[in-house]
């Protein structure tokens, strides 16, 4: 494995290059896992309640590890097999889980706060709840109902539009929410392959970014652009779309934070066949 060290701007056209490089190296492993992920998933999607919540929960992350791992052998220069991507890592579910949930409870007040503000504003708050209310004992499959909660939405969609305050709030919390899903762009990647705990790993995430905030922003926008041509060329294309993105990730990750793997995520791999995917070096990292 190389190893490098943190610490250098991010270069979205080299993680771009570097992505699409790794992801050629094993391309039907990447595209054979996102099928079965896919069949997966819709499997699950069936099962009814908590059964079916805690079954996708487990489904996504296995997704998501799985995708990393073959995205960081590849930028090792190694092919991914897909026996490499469908490997159960127990600890590494746990880590990507926690750090995972430990933000979004951390959003979560500030989330309701935004939500309360706005609602308090427009004169909404007592619409908002029977509304809520109607759509948790409603069938959604059933037109009917759905006819009679659609209008109720757009009336609650047009009371926000016609309070400033509202308004306010509301864009504020968006731009909040950017804010954070840029800085925490790399989350999984940290909680994999850092082993620290879920409050580290987060506040790693902010620090490493936060002098990288525009590149990392450019470089989200350009892999929404790649997603939404996967999406425009039907299944297949985004069956591709969806790894080459965590392999563009992974590229752009190793750039900012390097390419150690602290948690020994890949523990038991062979060594590399060929010379890694790596155009630059990075700069020292303080130890911790």
């Amino acid at each position: 494995m190389m190893t490098s060290t943190p610490g250098h701007s991010l270069d979205a056209g080299l993680a771009i290059r570097d992505g699409w490089r790794a992801f050629l190296l094993s391309p039907w492993s990447f595209v054979g896992f996102a099928v079965v992920a896919t069949i997966l998933s819709s499997l699950v999607d069936l099962l009814p309640g908590i059964a079916g919540f805690l079954a996708t929960t487990l489904i996504d992350l296995w997704i998501s590890i799985g995708l990393v791992r073959g995205a960081w052998i590849a930028l090792d220069g190694r092919k991914p097999a897909f026996a490499d991507l469908a490997a159960l890592n127990g600890p590494a579910i746990w880590r990507l889980f926690s750090s995972q949930l430990v933000l979004a409870l951390l959003l979560l007040p500030i989330a309701l706060i935004v939500i309360g503000i706005a609602l308090t504003a427009a004169e909404a708050i007592q619409p908002a709840a029977r509304l809520l209310n109607l759509s948790f004992t409603s069938d959604l499959s059933d037109p009917q109902q759905l006819n009679v909660l659609i209008p109720g939405y757009q009336t609650m969609v047009m009371k926000l539009m016609q309070s400033p305050v509202a308004l306010i709030a509301l864009l504020s919390g968006w731009v909040l929410g950017v804010y954070v899903q840029v800085n925490q762009s790399f989350l999984g990647f940290i909680a994999l392959l850092d082993g620290r705990g879920p409050i580290t790993t987060i506040r790693r995430g902010f620090e490493r970014v936060k002098g990288q905030w525009w590149p990392v922003l450019g470089l989200l926008v350009l892999q929404t652009i790649i997603l939404l041509i996967g999406i425009l060329l039907m299944v297949l294309g985004l069956l591709a779309a969806v790894p080459l993105v965590f392999c563009i990730t992974c590229a752009a990750y190793r750039q900012l934070f390097g390419s150690d793997d602290r948690a020994d995520f890949l523990k038991g791999r062979r060594a590399a066949r060929t010379p890694p995917l790596r155009s630059r070096p990075a700069a020292a990292e303080p130890p911790g």
